[in-house]
């Protein structure tokens, strides 16, 4: 089972191996003997590289992060060792970055992986640590036009790939360089480094990118013009339909999109050097097409905005091939683009008047150099959600003033959200509200509500039979939703409990995974969470939702991986159940089985 460790056994299941509700534990008791008030409260350590002989890692910079206190800074001597001095109790986590190598933290696994928090309490108070920072990678190569001179200027940037549930997927690194970009030198040099171990696609965005309106002459047009400088009066001939051209993002070894470039491979701290592709120009083309206007809606009051239509994981995550931009449609409701690089996209038309109610249009257009015409968007009403706020509560009265309500749509691709109308959600008085304008998609509910005596969470939002919360819910052309249900409460929910090896002492190395027992919501990330034990092997949990779970202890996982179904076969096929009621504090204290195997 590829990299994991899974705990089968229970402290707190010790009669029956069930998982019961417990009370919270008491704070372990003070020794009346030993005096705290002056002993230091300190995180101190030292840093090396990560080698096979490891070197001080000098003028590192160390950040002691806690929840609800301000970071503390400092940096490493000429010995690595640091310092933070006089800190309050808490749990902190401890990051360390330096040009060159890759940010960790303190346990971390991997630079992209939570670390271990560290505890200070009144029993302990001082804490010494060791980390090790491993040298980044690097990624190097020269940009070049379509005639071999180097692209100064232009902009190269690294993608990480992995697999997800089998498919091929890219994602930012979390590497200022490889995030913005580096800008390629007089010579077209591009360096990329202080990268993370792993596979990675490159692209480079050429700096005079954006709509091409480059025109390139025909043969005839040429020899029209040798002509017509030995014969002034002859005219040009130019040909019915001109070729445009314009530069556009490229993928290494010289391909328009992410799912074909190829795959670069670096081990930690290797150099990849001669990682060379051209930048080129690529045929452009002009999209034509007319909006049919209902006879209260001036032209003018149309706005268009044309944006790359989202296709497969690794394509949305990829680079975008052109610049957007908003256009007005002409008097007649006829509207062009030009200088349109290659790619999928959407048109959509918006009409957001005062008399009038929003209106909306799309057309999906895919452009493979040639020019498209007759692209038709006919503008019709968007779409109402209409329901009831509800409230389950202890210990407060029911809300009265619903102003500070908000309610969203959010599509469940990931994609921008898409508003109609100047104020799309009303919450009447009696809690009732008007979700107005809303285009046909699948989407997801986020809501938010808080009044003086309360911050309420959003429990579950009914929509069309399902939880639109935890499942996106399909809304479709000619729906008419009125009795949607988003139900708020004040009763909130915490797991939390130890996690020790099967000698009774603390297990920090590990994370503790936390998912639904029904398969139909792992795709819910309010349900599917992880945490890191503390130094002290504590771990808590909190805002997780009422409900059946399993529950899993691993070496490594992050939370791209939580995506991945077959791993969460894996996970569920050996974890254990236990269920969280409303209002509930659980304890469940959990120990790893002898003779874990990864």
């Amino acid at each position: 089972m590829r990299r994991l460790i899974i705990l089968i056994g229970l402290i707190a299941a010790a009669a029956g191996g069930t998982v019961t509700a417990q009370r919270a534990q008491r704070p372990p008791q003070r020794d009346a003997r030993v005096n705290t008030v002056n002993s230091p409260t300190e995180i101190s350590g030292i840093i090396v590289t990560d080698e096979d002989t490891p070197q001080p890692v000098r003028r590192a910079e160390v950040r002691a992060i806690v929840a609800g206190g301000e970071p503390r800074t400092t940096f490493t001597d000429a010995s690595g060792r640091f310092v933070f001095a006089n800190l309050p109790t808490g749990r902190y986590t401890i990051q360390a970055s330096k040009a060159g190598f890759v940010r960790t933290a303190y346990g971390a696994k991997r630079h992209d992986r939570p670390g271990t928090p560290v505890t200070l309490s009144d029993t302990d108070r001082s804490q010494v640590l060791q980390m090790r920072m491993a040298r980044g990678s690097v990624i190097t190569g020269r940009i070049v036009d379509e005639f071999g001179q180097p692209a100064q200027g232009a902009r190269v940037r690294a993608q990480v790939v992995r697999m997800i549930n089998g498919e091929r997927t890219v994602s930012q690194v979390s590497v200022p360089g490889a995030i913005f970009g580096e800008a390629t030198d007089d010579r077209g040099v591009y360096r990329l480094y202080g990268l993370p171990a792993g596979e990675y696609v490159i692209s480079a965005t050429p700096r005079n990118s954006g709509w091409g309106d480059i025109r390139r002459l025909s043969e005839a047009e040429i020899s029209a013009a040798e002509r017509a400088v030995e014969q002034p009066r002859s005219l040009l001939e130019p040909e019915a339909q001109p070729v445009t051209l314009g530069y556009t993002a490229m993928f290494f070894p010289g391909v328009l999109s992410a799912t074909e470039a190829g795959v670069i491979s670096v081990k930690r701290g290797e150099e990849r050097q001669g990682i060379d592709f051209p930048i080129q120009f690529v045929r452009t083309s002009t999209i034509e097409g007319n909006v049919i206007l209902p006879a209260t809606v001036r032209p003018e009051a149309v706005q268009l905005l044309m944006l790359p239509r989202r296709i497969g994981s690794a394509g949305s995550a990829g680079i975008v091939n052109f610049s957007s931009t908003n256009r007005r449609v002409g008097p007649d409701g006829r509207f062009s683009y030009t200088g349109i690089t290659p790619g999928a996209y959407t048109i959509s038309a918006r009409v957001n008047g005062d008399d009038t109610p929003p209106l909306w249009a799309n057309a999906d257009v895919d452009v493979n150099g040639q020019n498209v015409s007759g692209v038709t968007l006919a503008l019709q009403e968007g779409l109402n959600i209409s329901g009831q706020m509800a409230f389950e509560m202890d210990g407060v009265d029911p809300p009265t003033l619903f102003s500070r309500a908000r309610l969203n749509l959010v599509p469940a691709d990931g994609g921008a959200m898409i508003n109609l109308g100047r104020n799309t959600t009303q919450v009447a008085d009696s809690g009732r509200f008007d979700i107005t304008g809303v285009i046909p998609g699948r989407y997801r509910v986020v809501a938010s509500f808080n009044t003086p005596e309360v911050n309420w969470i959003l429990k579950s939002a009914v929509i069309k039979g399902r939880d639109a919360v935890d499942v996106p819910f399909e809304l479709a052309a000619g729906d008419a939703i009125t009795d949607a249900v988003l139900t708020f409460t004040n009763r909130t929910q915490e797991l939390t409990g130890t996690l020790q090896d099967a000698s009774k002492r603390p297990a920090p190395d590990y994370t503790v995974v936390v998912f639904p027992a029904d398969r139909a919501l792992w795709g819910a990330t309010r349900r599917v969470r992880t945490t890191r034990p503390g130094t002290d092997g504590r771990f808590s949990i909190d805002t997780l939702p009422a409900g059946a779970y399993r529950i899993a202890a691993v070496v490594d996982i992050g939370a791209e991986e939580l995506e991945d179904q077959a791993l969460l076969e894996e996970l569920a096929a050996a974890s254990i159940p236990f269920t969280l009621a409303e209002g509930e504090t659980k304890v469940q204290d959990l120990r790893l089985a002898s003779g874990g195997k990864s």
